[in-house]
């Protein structure tokens, strides 16, 4: 059995997939390790995969459109590793990033285990936003220890975990909705602070602003199938304050973290854009169920 299978789910990654990949594919070196990128055939990001070739790399080509968790569950149902890593199509990595999420499962007994996301985005109070949107709660510093989430693009799980839980990614591997589930069963996972994983990828204002309506409309969706009746109603009614929730704990964030501090001022104004975005597709999400979103999200 391999050591590690990292897999990255790719979604319109044309200009960002390959540095990505070249990446992993340096790290993995000697390692026993595999790359699986996934992807859906009509994405124009094939293209960029179709000139990659190495022993290490498989490229898994899925028939219709897929969100970013679903093509990351189909990743993670074809690894071969004992160690299972996720990551995103417009990474780059910490030196010895692979192998370091190796040597921290050797180390002590964890159900996964993750690191820092710092900003590789740095044009101008949009990229800011974009990243604080997404990212800030992994900004770096973070303490070392146990934790009860991780990010999406720097987590790496044990394959048997995995496998006894597959019924929590049958229609798509959402993490915060893996990690707390796993939380509550009682496995534990650990912050690694000198794992990091830069975000890189170039969003542009409004496509990004649909990005966020549907990935909220696909959550308060999905959420609100779990809920009764009343409980989906007090969502609804509470819903406006979503945004005063995002940007107060997006402050807090950055005032304890003592960095980008600048930055953030700067991003605030598209980052309440971004938040009034959010709960606008939340809300629909509650009140008429996700619709196609779920397949249309990173």
């Amino acid at each position: 059995m391999l050591d590690i299978s990292i897999v990255v789910p790719v979604r319109l990654a044309r200009e960002t997939i390959g540095p990505t990949l070249e990446a992993l594919l340096a790290q993995c070196g000697d390692l026993g390790a595999e790359v699986i990128a996934v992807v859906s055939r009509a994405d124009p990001s094939v293209a960029a995969l179709e000139g990659l070739s190495d022993p290490r790399l498989r490229v898994i080509q899925l028939d219709g459109s897929r969100s970013v968790p679903q093509l990351r569950a189909e990743g993670i149902r074809a690894a071969r590793g004992r160690l299972v890593a996720i990551t995103e199509d417009h990474c780059l990595f910490s030196p010895g990033w692979v192998h370091g999420l190796i040597e921290a499962h050797a180390e002590r007994e964890v159900a996964a285990v993750g690191g820092p996301v710092e900003n590789g985005r740095c044009g101008g109070p949009i990229d800011w936003a974009i990243y604080f949107s997404r990212y800030l709660v992994w900004m770096p510093p973070l303490a070392a220890g146990a934790v009860t989430a991780l990010p999406g693009n720097n987590a790496c799980y044990r394959r048997d975990v995995l496998g006894s839980c597959r019924e929590l990614y049958a229609h798509g591997f959402w993490e915060h909705d893996f990690n707390r589930e796993i939380t509550a069963r009682g496995l534990k996972m650990w912050m690694a602070p000198g794992l990091v994983v830069t975000h890189n990828k170039p969003y542009r204002f409004f496509p990004y602003v649909a990005l966020r309506y549907r990935h909220a409309r696909c959550f308060g969706g999905m959420l609100a199938a779990r809920l009764s009746p009343a409980k989906r109603l007090r969502r609804i009614v509470l819903s406006p304050l979503i945004p005063l929730a995002l940007l107060a704990r997006a402050n807090t964030a950055v005032t304890q973290k003592k960095r980008r501090q600048r930055e953030f001022l700067l991003a605030l104004p598209a980052l309440l854009v971004f938040y009034l975005v959010w709960f606008w597709g939340e809300l629909v999400g509650y009140v008429v169920g996700p619709g196609e979103t779920c397949s249309q999200t990173d």
